[in-house]
């Protein structure tokens, strides 16, 4: 009897049913987790609103549910964001999501990204696997948990980059409205309506952070720390030493114009130059993950041999710490700071 159950045993692991098993048991530990976790910080939450129920406004204590009618489900989800939130606020996720966020223009919140991401992940997982292998659920699951972090990098960088253009422009706009006869907030105010784009977004930002009470130069500090552009910096520095010295603020900001216009020139002059060599570096860079991916998909018996044995497992670990050292490596070769 004990070796007819082992026999069944043997049969049943490495099957397509125990790679379902799998994947719906790694599911409800994922979910069981998140339930866990919510129960144990919604009661903290709950008696938190207890205390506060006596002092909220007559016609909020009437309502049947304070949220606005949102359903349980909804404010369980919510309790899990927010659990979200904290953890990566204590190890400094929050932070830097947050200033992705920021940088890409996304309408999101920093906690719900990283709240909704692996969950879609786990989700995207946990689907393929029943229709199809677990390998292929492996792929799936990590194409949907980096994919949305991918994009908002492009985004990230298509603004910045969209930003660093803009800005020659918008001095020397803001210049011709200072000879005008407008006053530097008057002047940067016609031309953020002017704008568009990033600048224009952040220029507003900027409006709004003003009429807030903050000064114009904290403000176009942290927009230039925002968006990472030393070019701003260093114009709102020439800004602060003028209002310091005084001067002809018109002509201190047509010759920052004029060298940031210099600066991008001989960048482009780099990035043509540079151009063939870039190139390379990505045909290079990205021939081995898609040859491989082209050879598993149409030739994955050939294949199997990396993950089931113990030499094709080194084999795969070797080359992708090579190919990791070769592609920083080919990045720090053809990246030149202007």
């Amino acid at each position: 009897m004990t070796v007819h159950v082992a026999l069944l045993a043997s049969g049943f692991m490495g099957s397509p049913a125990s790679r379902v098993l799998i994947a719906l048991l790694v599911g409800l530990a994922t979910a069981g987790i998140v339930v866990s976790f919510t129960v144990i910080f919604g009661r903290q939450q709950a008696r938190l609103e207890r205390r506060l129920a006596g002092y909220e406004r007559p016609e909020a204590a009437n309502q049947p549910n304070a949220t606005g009618g949102t359903a349980p489900e909804s404010h369980l989800v919510q309790q899990a964001v927010d659990m979200t939130g904290r953890f990566a606020e204590r190890t400094g996720i929050l932070a830097r999501a947050e200033l992705m966020l920021q940088q890409a223009d996304l309408p999101l919140r920093p906690a719900e990204m990283l709240f909704y991401i692996p969950t879609f992940a786990i989700m995207a997982f946990v689907i393929t696997a029943l229709i199809s292998d677990l390998l292929t659920a492996i792929i799936v699951g990590v194409v949907v948990l980096v994919g949305p972090v991918v994009y908002a990098r492009y985004r990230c960088t298509a603004r910045l980059k969209e930003f660093e253009r803009q800005l020659p422009d918008t001095l020397q706009l803001l210049a011709g409205a200072m000879r005008a006869g407008f006053s530097f907030m008057q002047g940067l105010e016609t031309v953020a309506n002017e704008s568009q784009g990033a600048m224009r977004r952040e220029l507003q930002r900027v409006f709004t952070e003003v009429r807030l009470g903050r000064t114009i130069e904290d403000a176009l500090d942290e927009t230039a720390e925002r968006m990472q552009s030393r070019d701003l910096s260093w114009a709102v520095m020439a800004i602060r030493i003028q209002r310091e010295v005084g001067g002809n603020l018109a002509e201190l900001l047509d010759t920052v114009a004029e060298t940031m216009t210099a600066r991008e020139r001989l960048r482009r002059e780099v990035q043509t130059l540079t151009a063939e060599g870039r190139l390379s570096a990505v045909v290079v860079s990205l021939f081995p993950p898609v040859f491989g991916a082209f050879l598993f998909m149409t030739r994955r018996e050939y294949m199997r041999v990396l993950w089931s044995q113990s030499a094709g497992i080194i084999a795969m670990v070797v080359a992708g710490v090579a190919w990791t050292i070769g592609w920083f490596w080919l990045r720090k070769l053809v990246k030149i700071e202007v």
